[in-house]
């Protein structure tokens, strides 16, 4: 039996998904949008609970609601770190793009956020078990990777960001949001301002060990 591990659109699309955080308004079309989210539901989990859920906001009001919080809580975060304009370094670069973010987001056409089914870790047990359990990264994320590889394959552009966590609880009343459902990540869509390109990332061999930490 031959197997093929030539998949040039694959391995080409994987290094070329960029986080885009300069978006612009522009409408995009909800047969676009279902392609998007489909895609993300295929993704595997375990026993195929499909933990995952999507609340879209994409009318002025909801969205403008989210991006009043996210630039508080990223200004409460991040004081001193802007430095944007300042040097011509990696973080100035992408500091500027979280700027632009920050400062953009109610413009954004679209605020997907990607909620997960709470479900206790295994390794805390039961008697520990107090308050909300956390959502299931580990089911949660591949559908949000899936989400991000199909913004890229139809030509949107898109970024996650967890600095929702800062303001869940009202998240959670303004939309809605059951309790038994944690809001993973936002990801703002829409078409790119900026140009898709290749990634900078260390070579796997780099940070890749064989039979124990360090071995290569």
């Amino acid at each position: 039996m031959t197997i093929s591990t030539d998949n040039p659109g694959f391995f080409d699309l994987v290094g070329n998904v960029r986080a885009m955080r300069r978006l612009k308004p522009d409408h995009v079309p909800q047969a676009l949008l279902d392609k998007v989210l489909e895609a993300g539901v295929q993704a595997p989990s375990g026993m195929n609970t499909q933990p995952w859920a999507f609340v879209v906001l994409r009318e002025r009001a909801a969205k403008s609601w989210f991006a009043e919080r996210y630039q508080a809580a990223i200004d409460s975060r991040f004081v001193g770190a802007d430095v944007a304009g300042k040097t011509n370094s990696s973080f100035a670069r992408q500091w500027a793009a979280v700027e632009y973010q920050k400062e953009h987001m109610a413009e954004y056409p679209l605020l997907v956020l990607v909620c997960g089914k709470r479900d206790w870790p295994f390794k805390v047990p039961k008697d520990q078990r107090v308050g909300l359990a956390p959502p299931n990264y580990g089911a949660v994320y591949p559908c949000v990777q899936n989400i991000l590889l199909a913004c890229r394959a139809v030509g949107l552009g898109a970024a996650l960001t967890t600095m929702h966590q800062v303001f869940e609880e009202e998240l959670h009343a303004r939309f809605s949001i059951p309790e038994d459902y944690g809001v993973v990540v936002t990801i703002p869509i829409g078409y790119p301002l900026g140009k898709f390109g290749p990634v900078s990332r260390k070579p796997a061999r780099e940070v890749t060990y064989y039979n124990g930490w360090g071995k290569q």
